[in-house]
C-alpha cells in the first residue's frame, strides 16, 4: 500500500515536464515539418498521461519512431523518457528503466539539467517499486542535485514525497513524515494542488500504519477530493483503496467494500496491473471477515495470477541487465576520462621536466661543456626509452577498451536476443495457448453439470468440439515446445537418411478422420524411393504443419498434393491446396513472426503463425529454403527444399 503513493509523485513530475520541454520563445523560428511532428506527439503524450497512460504510450512511441534516422536528440530523449514514465504506470518495469536510461543517457550528452531532474526521479521511482531503496535514494539525491543546477519550478516538492515514501516502507515513520512536511509546505507554496493531494495520502499512510485509523480516515478523505478537483484519476485510483483500507481497519465493511470495488473499476480502466493487483488483495481480505467465501476466492486468486504472472517473474532479471549494460557503459566513459585526465598530466609533468632541465643546463655549462654533453646524452636516452613504454602502456590500453566495447556489444545483442524470445512467448501464451483450453473446460464444464439436459446429438457435438480443442492445443504446444528448444538450443540435431514417402504417410494417419469430415481428396505424387538427408523428427514437423495448415484453409470436398521430386543439389517439395489463398501483404511476412500475420478459414478460426516460423527455423537448420507461391481465391503452394547429403554436410 505504501509502495503506490510514489506513482503519484512520478505522474505528475512528468505531467509538469511537459511545460519545461515544449516551453519556446515567440521568436524561435520555424522547425522542420519532422520536428514538429515530434513535439507535438510527445506534447499530446504528456496531456493524455494522468487520464489515459496507454493512449500517451502510444502518442510517445509514434514520436520514438519518426526521431528514427535524424538527428534530433531532444525529442528522441523527451519519446525515451515518455515511454519509459508511461510504461511505468502500466507495470512495465523492465521496459520502463532500460528506455529512461537511455534517456538519461542523451541528456547527459547534451547537458540537459532540466531533463535530468526529471529523468534520474523516474529512474528512482523505478528502483522504489524494486524495494530497491538505495539505488532510489541514489537517484532521487540525483535528481536534487542537479535541481539546484537547474532550479525547476515545482520539481522540490515532488523529490521530497518520493524519498518520504521510501523512508516509509522502511518504517523510518519519523523520517517520513519530516520529508512530507518539507513537501506539504513547498507545495502549497507554489499553489501546487496536485501534489498537495498526494502529500496528504501519504501522511495519512503513516498515521494508519501507527494506528490512528480515524485521522487517516479523514487525511485520505481531504485527498481524494482534492486530486478529484484535479481530474487526477490515476492518483485516486489508489486514494479509493487508502479510504478502503481505513474503513475496513475501523471494522466498517461495507463502506471498506463499495471504496475497494471503485478502486478496481478505475484499475481496469486504465490497465494499471500494479493497482489493480493492490486492490484485489484488498478486496480479498475484506470479502474473508465477510464471510463471502467465493467473492475472497476470486479476488485472492486475481492477486496471485497478477503477481505471480511471467512478466514479474522474469522482470528482476531483464531489469539486472539494463542495470549492468548503463553501468559498464557508464564504467567505459569513466575510465575514457580518467585515461584523458592521464595524458594531460603526464604532458604537464613532462613540460615541467624540460623547464627544470633547461634550467640546470644553463648552470653546467658554466662549469663545463664536456659534462653537459654526457648528461644530454644520458637523459636523452632515458627520455627514449620512458616514451617507449609510455607507447606501450598506451596501446595496452586502447585493446583493453576495445575490448570492453565488443564484450559490451555481444551483451546487449544478447540483451536484445532475450527479450524479443520472451515477447514472442508472451504473444503466443496470452492469446492462443489458453483459447483451446478455456473451450475444453467451458463444454466439459456443461456435461458435468447438465449431462441429462442434453440430447445425444448435442453431447457428440460438444466432446467432438473438446477433442478438436484439444488437439489443437496439443499441436500448439508441441509447436511451441520445439520453437523454444530451438531457439534456447537445448534441441538435438540428428541427420539421418530417410524415405520420404514414408515420413509422408505416418504423419498423413493422424489426420485421416479430419480429411474424411471435410470430404477433402489427398493427392500424394511421391516417388517410392526418393530418399532426404535430414533429422527425422524436425521433417516430420514441417510436413505435419504444412499439411495441417493446408487442411485447415481448404474448404470442404477441396483437395490438398503434396509432390516430391529429386534435383541435381537438392531435393523440392510442394504442399499446394485449393483453398482461399493469401493477401499479397500478409505472404510478405508470413514467416517473420509479426503479430497479426495470419488468416482465417471459412470458419473463422486463425493460426498462430508460429508453425511457419518453427518450419522455417528447421529448415534452415538443414541448409534448406521455404518460401509460399500464392494469390487470393487460388490456394496456396508451399515450397521447401533439403540439400542431398553431401551438400548438407
Amino acid at each position: 500500500m505504501r509502495r503506490v503513493y510514489t506513482y503519484f509523485f512520478f505522474i505528475l513530475l512528468s505531467f509538469s515536464f511537459s511545460s519545461y520541454l515544449f516551453a519556446q520563445p515567440e521568436d524561435r523560428p520555424v522547425q522542420d515539418d519532422v520536428y514538429s511532428a515530434v513535439d507535438s506527439l510527445n506534447s499530446i503524450a504528456h496531456n493524455y498521461r494522468r487520464t489515459n497512460p496507454k493512449l500517451s504510450l502510444e502518442f510517445a512511441l509514434k514520436a520514438y519512431q519518426l526521431c528514427q534516422g535524424i538527428d534530433y536528440k531532444v525529442g528522441m530523449a523527451a519519446s525515451l523518457h515518455n515511454m519509459g514514465t508511461a510504461k511505468a504506470l502500466l507495470g512495465q518495469l523492465d521496459n520502463a528503466l532500460r528506455e529512461l536510461v537511455q534517456a538519461s543517457q542523451i541528456r547527459e550528452e547534451m547537458n540537459d539539467y532540466p531533463g535530468l531532474v526529471y529523468t534520474y526521479n523516474n529512474i528512482g521511482h523505478i528502483y522504489s517499486e524494486l524495494a530497491n531503496d538505495t539505488k532510489a535514494l541514489e537517484f532521487y539525491e540525483r535528481a536534487l542535485t542537479h535541481q539546484e543546477l537547474a532550479s525547476v519550478k515545482g520539481v522540490d516538492g515532488i523529490i521530497y514525497n518520493n524519498i518520504g515514501s521510501v523512508y516509509m516502507r522502511a518504517q523510518k515513520f519519523d523520517a517520513a513524515l519530516s520529508y512530507f512536511n518539507r513537501a506539504l509546505n513547498y507545495n502549497r507554496k507554489t499553489n501546487d494542488r496536485r501534489g498537495e493531494s498526494s502529500t496528504l495520502s501519504n501522511i495519512g499512510l503513516i498515521y494508519h500504519s501507527r494506528g490512528d485509523y480515524k485521522k487517516a480516515l479523514q487525511y485520505h478523505l481531504d485527498a481524494y477530493e482534492m486530486g478529484k478537483n484535479q481530474n487526477d484519476r490515476v492518483a485516486m485510483t489508489a486514494m479509493l483503496r487508502s479510504i478502503a483500507e481505513a474503513y475496513f481497519s475501523m471494522n466498517l465493511d461495507v463502506e471498506a467494500t463499495n471504496y475497494a470495488l471503485r478502486s478496481m473499476l478505475m484499475a481496469n480502466e486504465f490497465g494499471l496491473h500494479t493497482e489493480k493487483r493492490s486492490t484485489a488483495a484488498v478486496l480479498a481480505r475484506i470479502y474473508e471477515r465477510r464471510g463471502r467465501y467465493k467473492e475472497a476466492t476470486k479476488y485472492y486468486k486475481l492477486e496471485s495470477e497478477l503477481k505471480d504472472s511471467l512478466f514479474f517473474v522474469q522482470r528482476s532479471d531483464a531489469v539486472e541487465r539494463i542495470q549492468a549494460a548503463y553501468e559498464i557503459e557508464s564504467e567505459l566513459k569513466e575510465n575514457e576520462y580518467l585515461r584523458k585526465e592521464q595524458e594531460v598530466n603526464q604532458q604537464v609533468i613532462k613540460t615541467q621536466k624540460v623547464l627544470l632541465l633547461v634550467s640546470v643546463l644553463f648552470i653546467i655549462i658554466i662549469i663545463s661543456l664536456l659534462v653537459i654533453i654526457l648528461w644530454v646524452n644520458n637523459r636523452m636516452r632515458l627520455a627514449l626509452k620512458e616514451l617507449t613504454l609510455s607507447k606501450n602502456e598506451l596501446s595496452v590500453q586502447k585493446e583493453t577498451i576495445q575490448q570492453k566495447v565488443v564484450e559490451l556489444d555481444e551483451k546487449n545483442d544478447e540483451l536484445e536476443s532475450i527479450n524479443s524470445l520472451k515477447n514472442k512467448l508472451f504473444s503466443v501464451i496470452a492469446h492462443d495457448l489458453k483459447n483451446p483450453f478455456n473451450s475444453i473446460i467451458g463444454y466439459s464444464e456443461l456435461l458435468v453439470n447438465s449431462f441429462n439436459n442434453y440430447t445425444d446429438n448435442e453431447v457428440w457435438s460438444f466432446v467432438k468440439i473438446i477433442h478438436d480443442s484439444g488437439v489443437k492445443g496439443s499441436g500448439l504446444l508441441e509447436n511451441l515446445l520445439q520453437w523454444s528448444r530451438l531457439q534456447t538450443r537445448t534441441i538435438q540435431f540428428l541427420p539421418v537418411t530417410n524415405r520420404l514417402s514414408k515420413l509422408i504417410f505416418e504423419e498423413l494417419y493422424f489426420f485421416q478422420p479430419k480429411v474424411q469430415e471435410k470430404n477433402i481428396y489427398v493427392e500424394i505424387d511421391v516417388n517410392e524411393g526418393l530418399e532426404v538427408f535430414g533429422d527425422s523428427n524436425m521433417l516430420k514437423t514441417i510436413i505435419r504443419n504444412l499439411f495441417s495448415n493446408a487442411l485447415k484453409f481448404t474448404p470442404s470436398n477441396g483437395v490438398i498434393s503434396i509432390k516430391a521430386l529429386s534435383r541435381d543439389s537438392h531435393v523440392l517439395v510442394c504442399v499446394s491446396d485449393t483453398g482461399q489463398g493469401i493477401e499479397p501483404h500478409i505472404k510478405e511476412k508470413l514467416f517473420t513472426g509479426e503479430a497479426g500475420v495470419t488468416t482465417a478459414n471459412e470458419m473463422g478460426e486463425k493460426g498462430t503463425g508460429l508453425g511457419l516460423i518453427l518450419c522455417k527455423d528447421f529448415i534452415t537448420k538443414h541448409n534448406g529454403e521455404i518460401w509460399v507461391e500464392s494469390k487470393p481465391g487460388e490456394g496456396a503452394s508451399f515450397f521447401f527444399s533439403l540439400p542431398h547429403q553431401t551438400n548438407s554436410e
